[in-house]
């Protein structure tokens, strides 16, 4: 497809912040956007030219949505396959709909990323509790149970110590396929970002260190501070996973720095990823602006760190006073985004970057609120 003319309508399929974001990016790239979301009131309408609300099985709503698109994009994973589907079948989907059916699915994404020769954390993935009482004699233990489809942000996981425990660990998620893998014992969380157009041509931005706790991102920095051998690897890896999924688009590789040095890869996201948030405000080009990019025709644009940055999350509740502080802290260069959210525990809110530094630590925050 050749370069869309600046004003062509983009399609995404989402509304939530992520959809915020990439709305924001195509506005400054001269692009319309229209969203398609299961609900009107939705983070991305604040940005968004058009919003097309209604149920994603409904044929009526996707065809009026493919209808005023001339390409389509997603800010989500999870999605129903038919969906993906009708949409691709319309207009150009980038990336694939079979990518994102991939990344969506831990146990396919696991066995497609192996397949590529992409080193991943020992694991099994299991369908009974008798298979899952196996993988508990086969692996070191403790383990985690991860559900196939469903979980993110610590959800549909669970630990045991022994073989039967990860079997009841099993049954207690609901059962179904899961991914049962060791604990790693790792020096650093990390993730690298990985762009494709549809030439072929390819960008990465620089490796972004990451802090979670509860299975929930907290703080994200660049420069990551990892040996260089280390990010080379796992930009290899990155580059062998868009060339092998085809990919038009961005993805996000997850990835643990073992205390030799080694990388493993945990998980992909074929999206724009809370990790590189801080690519707004702290490189030539954000993941948003490259992911529309790609989806207009254009080719990726330079990814320069242009300084440190510390990305922290706004979790639970917003912190008025604590954000003043780390203002006052750092003035000019804190950038404070709202994803126009009711408060909730362990909700995303927002998030906070300051240009700088990669290595800020979150202001305390009054009870219910997360800094980072």
């Amino acid at each position: 497809m050749t370069a869309l003319p600046p004003g062509s309508p983009i399609g995404i399929i989402g509304g939530g912040q992520l959809g915020l974001m990439l709305a924001e990016a195509a506005r400054e790239l001269g692009y319309r956007t229209v969203v398609l979301n299961d609900a009107a009131d939705c983070p991305a309408a604040a940005a968004a030219d058009e919003v097309v609300a209604g149920s994603f099985d409904d044929p009526g709503v996707v065809e009026r949505f493919a209808a005023m698109i001339a390409v389509a994009t997603v800010e989500t994973e999870t999605l129903p396959a038919a969906l993906l589907e009708a949409v691709a079948a319309r207009v150009e989907l980038r990336p694939a709909a079979g990518i994102v059916l991939t990344t969506q699915d831990r146990a396919k994404q696991r066995a497609f990323t192996a397949g590529l020769g992409i080193a991943v954390p020992p694991h099994r993935i299991v369908t009974s509790a008798a298979e899952a009482e196996a993988a508990g004699r086969e692996l070191a233990l403790p383990a985690v149970v991860k559900r196939a489809t469903g979980g993110y942000d610590g959800r549909g996981q669970a630990w045991a110590a022994t073989p039967r425990g990860l079997a009841d660990a099993w049954e207690a998620l609901g059962g179904g396929t899961c991914v049962i893998e060791e604990r790693v014992n790792f020096a650093a969380e990390f993730s690298v970002i990985v762009c494709r157009d549809a030439e072929g041509r390819l960008a990465f931005f620089d490796p972004i260190r990451n802090v979670h706790r509860e299975g929930i991102l907290r703080v994200s920095s660049a420069p990551a501070g990892i040996p260089a051998a280390s990010a080379a690897q796992a930009r290899a890896f990155a580059q062998r996973f868009a060339e092998g999924a085809g990919l038009v688009g961005i993805a996000c590789l997850e990835c643990y720095l073992l205390p030799g040095g080694e990388v493993l890869v945990n998980e992909v996201a074929a999206r724009p990823h809370n990790s590189g948030h801080l690519t707004i405000e702290a490189c030539a080009t954000s993941q948003f602006a490259q992911l529309i990019r790609i989806a207009a025709g254009l080719p990726p644009g330079p990814t320069d760190l242009r300084e440190p940055a510390t990305m922290l999350n706004l979790i639970g509740d917003i912190d008025e006073a604590a954000l003043a502080a780390l203002a006052a802290a750092h003035p000019g260069r804190v950038f404070v985004h709202r994803y126009g959210k009711a408060p909730r525990p362990g909700r995303k809110l927002g998030h906070v970057t300051v240009l700088g530094s990669n290595a800020v630590e979150p202001p305390p925050a009054r009870p219910g609120c997360e800094i980072g």
